[in-house]
């Protein structure tokens, strides 16, 4: 089973903290990269964290701002 639900979702970061995020959609532990995309040419997106924040993530793919949620999945 994929990762890839309950979307969107909360989560805190602390500042100097990197996550990478899934693009490929493959990952079990979506939205977080597990190395599933080597077997597609896309690369994880790696963010580095300048401050503490609590962030909203979406998967649902239409955000502006992926792999943060800007709302346009309110739209459709």
């Amino acid at each position: 089973m994929s990762g890839w639900q309950g979307f969107p979702f909360m989560m805190s970061v602390k500042a100097g903290e990197s996550k990478a995020f899934c693009m490929c959609g493959l990952s079990k532990n979506g939205p977080f990269c597990d190395g599933s995309h080597t077997v597609t040419d896309m690369k994880p997106e790696v963010v580095k964290f300048t401050e503490d924040k609590r962030l909203k993530v979406c998967g649902c793919q239409q955000s502006g701002s992926r792999p943060f949620c800007d709302g346009s999945h309110n739209k459709l």
